[in-house]
């Protein structure tokens, strides 16, 4: 699991009720990580199963509390691209009380991070993080968050665990947030928070805008997947895709009753191709305004709607490292895929490091356009395409002031493109100093990025990517994110060394842009 296993599963003692397995008290110091990234590709298919669902457990509290603002910082950057400085408030989220507010402690790792934009309501921040398995997931929200003058990082409200009850659960390994596209019943967009169990993934989702939230904890992937990803559409539907650890494909569950169970309707990568065994997979989007182009599925089933699924692989048989990155796209709504490689994501480099340097991330743009962006473990390279992924054109590498640049986030939007990134001036060694990386691209053209800036140190030492066979430089994890909200400004969800950089623990930190240049508006 590329995610957290952290908090090594000792006290594994079991007990179902509720219809989920909770996991006993884990030692916070214990930390462990995945199985490490294939060199080479597999070449059997196994089917895919059909169904798979659980009973619901209802998690939420009532318990409020106020805090004050302890402490944040302001890091000034200057980013080219058409506007100035951009300036960003950043501090270690709180997870304390529920309902309070602050920059104190806490001891998350590899978020995520979705702005609900306006949609006739007050923009909502959600940002979650992991504890690792068996400790769950935690969980922040700033309602009316937008950045801009006043925006501060420390005003983030702490939500509690989503995905655990009290701090015990199976879940806690990779997390994903999506956020639905219309009003439910309740009035809000459902918020869905995924985190993978020790062999299934959870899902949780809330319907009172991140006020409570009810887990389903057994949604699929038994007997065992890794990296979990999930976006949503409209008021009640969803999309799930995971790695399939027994065969390396990449499955698609779908819901549409806001979550609560999932079936299994497709593989994102069609069993013939190459890489539908032999693959590192990336985050899947949906687009939520466009829907020209898309036809009706095989059930029938609707609502139906372009969804992107990116993924890394090797670009030819002969080929030992996943070396050509790749976006599957579906037109009905998730049940039949596509798979159109970025040809241009081949490179001398990519064919001597791989591409599969977590993870390789895709964003869709109001318009339609669709980027991708991937790391070679030196540089940082993007791509957009106007016809569904049929035809990219790539940037070049994007990281252009760093000697090492891993784990890019991109968010498209209406007027530009935002994109964060863990950076490092020097080569790896144990004083390497690495920081979150942003940079934006205000032309929205595959040459138009600006100058990236760091915006706060992060790391001290090696970033090592090899799951459970790292003996150190694990602070980072895999994974971390952007979004913007409805006024364009950025939000940025990142993990940090704790106690302090150098150090073996791991913290949540949360950075909100204040001014500057500022792009458009999420999908």
């Amino acid at each position: 699991m590329h995610g957290r296993l952290s908090r090594s599963l000792v006290a594994l003692g079991a007990f179902v009720g509720a219809g989920f397995l909770v996991v006993g008290t884990l030692p916070a110091s214990a930390r462990a990580a995945g199985p490490a990234k294939p060199t080479s590709h597999r070449t059997t298919t196994t089917s895919s199963s059909t169904t798979t669902s659980s009973s619901t457990t209802t998690s939420s509290s009532t318990t409020t509390s106020s805090s004050t603002t302890t402490s944040s910082s302001t890091t000034t950057t200057t980013v080219s691209g058409g506007g100035g400085a951009a300036t960003f408030s950043t501090g270690q989220l709180n997870a304390g009380t529920i309902g309070s507010t602050g920059c104190v402690t806490n001891t998350a790792g590899e978020p995520a991070i979705h702005v609900r934009k306006t949609n006739g309501l007050t923009d909502t921040v959600v940002l979650g993080s992991e504890d690792g398995l068996g400790g769950g997931s935690q969980a922040w929200r700033g309602v009316g968050q937008d950045g801009g003058a006043g925006a501060g990082a420390c005003s983030l409200e702490y939500r509690g665990q989503p995905n655990a009850v009290g701090g015990t659960g199976a879940s806690g390994g990779d997390i994903d947030i999506a956020i639905g596209s219309a009003r439910g019943p309740s009035g809000f967009d459902p918020i869905y928070v995924s985190s993978l169990n020790v062999g299934s993934v959870n899902v949780a989702t809330s319907t009172d805008n991140a006020t409570t939230f009810s887990q389903v904890p057994v949604q699929g992937g038994l007997p065992v997947d890794d990296r979990e990803w999930v976006a949503a559409f409209g008021a009640s539907t969803s999309l799930l895709t995971f790695h399939d650890i027994a065969s390396s494909e990449i499955d698609v569950l779908r819901s549409d009753n806001t979550g609560q169970a999932y079936t299994q309707i497709a593989q994102a990568i069609p069993v013939t191709a190459l890489q539908a065994t032999s693959n590192e997979i990336g985050n899947i989007v949906i687009d939520h305004l466009n829907t020209a182009g898309t036809v009706a599925n095989p059930l029938g089933q609707t609502p139906v709607f372009w969804a992107y699924q990116s993924f890394v692989g090797p670009r030819a048989a002969t080929d030992s490292l996943f070396n050509e990155a790749f976006i599957s796209s579906s037109n009905d709504g998730g049940y039949t895929w596509t798979a159109h490689p970025i040809p241009c994501s081949v490179t001398a480099t990519s064919s001597a490091n791989g591409l599969n340097h977590q993870f390789p991330n895709v964003s869709v743009a109001p318009n339609g356009n669709v980027w991708a962006t991937w790391t070679d473990d030196v540089n940082i390279f993007t791509a957009v395409s106007s016809d569904h992924g049929s035809t990219w054109t790539c940037s070049g590498p994007v990281s252009t002031n760093t000697r090492q640049a891993v784990m890019p986030w991109i968010a498209a939007t209406s007027s530009g493109v935002d994109l964060v990134y863990y950076g490092a001036t020097t080569t790896p060694s144990s004083t390497q100093p690495w920081s979150v990386y942003f940079v934006q691209n205000a032309a929205s053209s595959a040459t138009g990025w600006g100058t990236p800036q760091s915006v706060v140190s992060v790391h001290t030492g090696t970033v090592c990517e090899q799951g459970a066979t790292c003996g150190s430089g694990r602070q980072l994890f895999d994974d971390f994110g952007i979004d913007t909200d409805s006024l364009g400004f950025a939000h940025i969800a990142y993990s940090h060394d704790a106690p302090a950089l150098g150090g073996a623990g791991t913290y949540t930190g949360y950075a909100v842009q204040t001014g500057g240049t500022r792009v458009g508006s999420p999908n």
